[in-house]
């Protein structure tokens, strides 16, 4: 069975096991055994049995309330007119559409591309959500669409020798934007009184290196994320956005307990009862208290965190999942 993958990463072929950035979406690709071809050269692909394309989210500048602070072209335009679902279903037998991002982002496109984005996912023989709560979304927008779920994934083979060695140490799940909720993070993972740290990012903002209290990592490869990621013994995410949750599956696979947004799937799979309405920071104050001076209950979080990822996220089970019939 031929598969492919097309997105906007500017490489073709297939993706080495030993890539030092990997990402879910690369995992997707060497899990599924695809070849990989840039969004631009569609051309190229053709005879596969299955063409998962992932559209570049695209962005404006536009106020949460839709006001445009800026006058600028939605990248992701020219790509939406261009019917590339329709040409890749002429030399395919299966195209799907995988998500990107929360799925309300083409909500700021402009109308003509919100339509065009609809009507290129309602030409895709199926759909693949991030989460539960995703599918319901789409099965809205859709309803006679079959709607799956592409889990997030680890490619175990760089990491399987990494011993943790957690430190009396937290970190938060982003930076201080709405996007990630960085504050609200910030403040409660005070409670724990221990030193609190956080990754640079493209959501990073000026100023943050000022706050005295709060250390940042540099932009680090995969790998290196995932080796310094087990030196931690406490997470916090208390991101607003749903979207693939990468953070949370990756504290789990080290048994790291993190506090975070129940409606992700790998959040409230893999850290059941750390999982909390996003809102609540009321509640996340409560649980950080309690993992700190409940070493039970610490160890509980931890133990249930791997077992539950090796329990739904391991990558033979995570094949069985995929359903392309």
């Amino acid at each position: 069975m031929g598969i492919a993958f097309v997105t906007e990463l500017m490489f073709e072929g297939k993706v080495p096991h030993n890539y030092n950035e990997m990402r879910t979406e690369f995992a997707w690709m060497i899990a599924l055994e695809a070849n990989h071809f840039n969004i631009n050269n569609i051309s190229k692909v053709h005879n596969y049995d299955h063409v998962f394309v992932i559209i570049p989210k695209g962005k404006l500048n536009l106020s949460a309330e839709g006001t445009k602070i800026r006058n600028n072209l939605n990248p992701t335009s020219p790509l939406l007119t261009s019917n590339i679902i329709g040409e890749l279903k002429k030399t395919n037998i299966k195209v799907h559409y995988i998500q990107e991002g929360p799925n309300w982002w083409f909500n700021d496109y402009e109308i003509i591309d919100q339509f065009n984005f609809y009507n290129s996912l309602e030409s895709c023989d199926s759909i693949f959500a991030h989460n539960e709560y995703d599918i319901k979304f789409y099965r809205g927008l859709f309803p006679s669409k079959k709607i799956n779920i592409i889990p997030s994934l680890i490619i175990e083979d760089l990491v399987k020798d990494i011993i943790p060695k957690p430190e009396d140490k937290v970190i938060i799940g982003g930076n201080f934007a709405r996007w990630y909720g960085g504050f609200q993070s910030y403040l409660v993972a005070g409670e724990f009184n221990v030193e609190k740290w956080t990754q640079d990012s493209h959501a990073k903002r000026e100023h943050e290196d000022q706050i005295e209290d709060l250390n940042h990592l540099p932009r680090l490869t995969w790998i290196d994320w995932m080796k310094t990621l087990s030196t931690f013994k406490y997470a916090v995410h208390l991101m607003p956005t749903i979207a693939a949750g990468t953070f949370s599956l990756n504290c789990a696979y080290f048994g790291i307990p993190c506090i975070g947004n129940e409606k992700v799937d790998t959040q409230r799979i893999c850290h059941p009862e750390l999982s909390i309405d996003v809102g609540d920071v009321e509640k996340a104050r409560a649980l950080v208290k309690k993992l700190r001076r409940d070493n039970d209950f610490y160890k509980k979080c931890s133990k249930t965190s791997k077992e539950n990822y090796h329990n739904y996220y391991d990558i033979e089970i995570w094949k069985n999942k995929i359903n392309l019939k």
